[in-house]
C-alpha cells in the first residue's frame, strides 16, 4: 500500500534509521513515526499557511516571518491531535478494515 511507494518511505526510512529498531515495541514505533510525520507536515503547511496569507495580502517579504512564526502554533496543535486523535482513530479503522490475517 502506501508503504511500498517510494514518495511515503521517508518518514518510516528515518525513524528506522535514527530512533527504533525493527524490534522495538509497536508504541515506540508509532511515536516515532507519528512524531517524524507531524514535524514534516508542520513545516509544509506553516510555509503554505504564509504563501496563502501573502497571496491574498501582497506581503510577499513577510513570508519567511511567518512561516517561522507559525510553526510553534501549528505544533502545539498538531502533536496532540495526532498523538490523542487522529493516529488512534485511524489506526482502529484500518485493522477494522483491513485485519491482519494470522
Amino acid at each position: 500500500m502506501c508503504n511500498s511507494t517510494k514518495g511515503h518511505n521517508y518518514k518510516r526510512a528515518f525513524a528506522f534509521r535514527f530512533l527504533v529498531s525493527p524490534q522495538d515495541k509497536p508504541l515506540k514505533k508509532i511515536l516515532a513515526i507519528s512524531g517524524g510525520m507531524v514535524v514534516c507536515m508542520v513545516i509544509l503547511m506553516s510555509l503554505y499557511g504564509a504563501c496563502e496569507m501573502a497571496f491574498h495580502t501582497g506581503l510577499w517579504s513577510q513570508v519567511p516571518v511567518m512561516w517561522v512564526k507559525n510553526i510553534p502554533y501549528n505544533f502545539i496543535m498538531a502533536l496532540p491531535f495526532q498523538f490523542l486523535i487522529a493516529g488512534p482513530l485511524v489506526r482502529k479503522l484500518f485493522r477494522t478494515l483491513f485485519p491482519v490475517e494470522s
